[in-house]
Order: C-alpha cells, then sequence, then structure tokens
C-alpha cells in the first residue's frame, strides 16, 4: 500500500509540474470547409496579435460563412500567386458582401511565403478589414515590406495536406463575372469598382460551373489543460489529431452550383 501511495504521488506531482509549465496559450488553428476540401491554417497568435484578432472577430461572428474566392492571379504566370476571398458571398440566390468593421493599423512584418494568409487591402495601408488571400506561392518579394513598399500583414499559415486544397483552386479556370453581379458598367462612373473580373471557377460539366465557396472557418477548439496533462500517457500530437480529425467542420461538403452558367477563360 505504502509503495501504491508513492506511485500516485510521484504522479500527481508529474501532472502538476506539467500543467505549470504548460504555456499560457497555444496558436490557434482555424479549419476552413469549403466544397473542394477543408484545410487548417495555424493563426500566428503571437507574432501578428492584432492582425489575428481582427480574423478571429469575423470568424467568430460567422461573416466568413458562405463566402468565396473572388479572385485569383494564378492565369499569368508573370504576376504574384494568390488567390483571394473573404469580402463577398453567395447564398445559392444572391450575391452579397460581407459586412465589416473599423480597417485594422497595417502590421506586416512576416514574410509572405508560399502557405501564408496575409490580409488584403486597398492601396491605402491602414485599410484591411474581412478580406484576405493565401500566397500561393513565394511573394516576399514584392508583398514583404521595403524601401516604398508597405508590404501585406501575414497573420498564419496552411498547414499539413492544406495547400492541396489552395492549389486546387489556383489551377480552377477562371471568369469575369462583374456584369453577372453588378450589372453592365456605368458610364457615368467609370471609377466603380468591379473585383469580379478573375472569379476562380469549378467545371461541373454541361458549361455549368461552381464558385471555390468557403462553407465556413471555425476556431479549434483547444485541448484542457488536464488532457495535456494525460496526453503525455500517449502523445500531446496524437491527442491534438484526434481532436482535430473529431471536429465536424473538417467533413466535405457537396460542390454548390451558382445558378448562373458562366464560360471560363482558359
Amino acid at each position: 500500500m505504502r509503495h501504491a501511495t508513492r506511485i500516485v504521488s510521484v504522479g500527481a506531482l508529474a501532472l502538476v509540474i506539467m500543467l505549470a509549465g504548460r504555456p499560457a496559450a497555444a496558436e490557434t488553428i482555424v479549419t476552413f470547409v469549403t466544397n473542394l476540401g477543408a484545410f487548417d491554417v495555424q493563426l500566428f497568435d503571437t507574432q501578428a496579435p492584432t492582425t489575428v484578432q481582427n480574423f478571429l472577430n469575423y470568424v467568430n461572428d460567422g461573416r466568413y460563412t458562405n463566402t468565396f474566392f473572388h479572385r485569383t492571379t494564378t492565369y499569368n504566370a508573370a504576376f504574384n500567386q494568390i488567390v483571394q476571398g473573404g469580402s463577398f458571398g453567395y447564398t445559392g440566390s444572391s450575391f452579397f458582401a460581407v459586412s465589416t468593421g473599423e480597417p485594422i493599423p497595417l502590421k506586416a512584418g512576416l514574410s509572405n511565403v508560399r502557405g501564408t494568409i496575409a490580409m488584403a487591402r486597398t492601396n491605402a495601408p491602414n485599410s484591411a478589414t474581412s478580406g484576405w488571400f493565401f500566397n500561393v506561392q513565394d511573394n516576399s518579394a514584392a508583398y514583404d515590406p521595403a524601401t516604398g513598399n508597405d508590404g501585406y500583414a501575414v497573420f498564419g499559415e496552411v498547414i499539413g495536406d492544406g495547400m492541396q486544397v489552395i492549389d486546387l483552386i489556383a489551377s480552377l479556370p477562371y471568369a469575369d463575372i462583374n456584369d453577372m453581379i453588378l450589372g453592365p458598367p456605368d458610364p457615368q462612373n467609370p471609377l466603380q469598382p468591379r473585383p469580379f473580373g478573375n472569379v476562380p471557377l469549378y467545371p461541373l460539366g454541361d458549361n455549368t460551373y461552381a464558385l471555390a465557396l468557403v462553407e465556413n472557418v471555425v476556431a479549434v477548439p483547444e485541448p484542457t489543460a488536464l488532457a495535456l496533462a494525460l496526453s503525455a500517457l500517449v502523445g500531446i500530437a496524437a491527442l491534438r489529431r484526434r481532436i482535430l480529425e473529431a471536429s465536424p467542420s473538417r467533413s466535405r461538403v457537396p460542390l454548390s452550383m451558382a445558378t448562373e452558367t458562366v464560360a471560363p477563360r482558359a
């Protein structure tokens, strides 16, 4: 009995030490659920707290639900290669703009290498709201801050095999659907923004295409401190993996068809 008590005491002591030594907070992981597959993004909470919190505000409010990738630049090898979303959505019958909060200050500094996610903005440095883009290639030479270049604020990176989904979206044909969404150009307002000139589309057959939809973006719950401590018996990585795999948000969803038929450019 004395021996058993000693073992329990040592185990309890180890548990206390593990709990005390655990970092106050781990980096947040979010899952993007799209109609072309789900993928995870690890956010840089410590290195880019302002930008991450802004993004999570939109995630927690559900504002990225039923949005779509509205811009690709990957059709031209001479361009910086990105796929962009977070600004516009589609309900199945109508398009909408994401409701945005106040713009945030630009906090550029982390490098725009392949697989990172950064905030989209206008030419004004402090103009980012909900929009974001994924770097399909290393765009650091063009998008990192430098003399005469304010840069773009990276705040996370795709992890695991998630770039397979991003690369698929980047490989899609694209189309100009400005007239479908906005109507013909207004000659009285030649400076009206027309952001839907290069929208990636997934071919469904019979000259019908689907938008690359973001069905939802959800934060993956962190294991509790107790669960992390106990996971030392089986490995923290294995516990984390099981939690991710058990998340219902990771299931694939059927392709969503646009109500209009559009002809993509090659």
